[in-house]
């Protein structure tokens, strides 16, 4: 019943911050991103606590067991070229929990 009792009190300072950012007045594009990549590092730090792995492939070799491939390119068309069978863009990042996939990435693969 209380097994993501940790997890959910871990939230709390990212929701927080989240509330804060929504009732400031006066914010300036640079204040909202600084409180932005604020909120981003206390929502890494949950992450990294609860062992949530990002899995962000941009270059490696594709894997279907971490990634689900959108659609394919030639490897040369990307900037720089990428080998075949490789990850030419991240479309969505996917995740890991203790070491199994709970998001794939979602990417576009260089065909050969």
């Amino acid at each position: 019943k209380f097994a993501i009792e940790s997890f959910a009190e871990s939230l709390l300072p990212v929701r927080d911050s989240l509330e804060l950012a929504l009732k400031a007045e006066n914010v300036t594009v640079e204040s909202m991103r600084e409180g932005v990549d604020a909120t981003l590092r206390l929502l890494a730090s949950v992450f990294d606590k609860n062992k949530l792995i990002v899995i962000d492939p941009a270059g490696q070799k594709f894997d279907p067991n971490l990634h689900q491939a959108i659609s394919m390119v030639p490897g040369s068309a990307a900037n720089p070229p990428v080998a075949a069978n490789h990850v030419v863009a991240v479309l969505q990042k996917g995740y890991l929990i203790n070491d199994r996939v709970l998001r794939p990435a979602l990417v576009t693969v260089a065909q050969a």
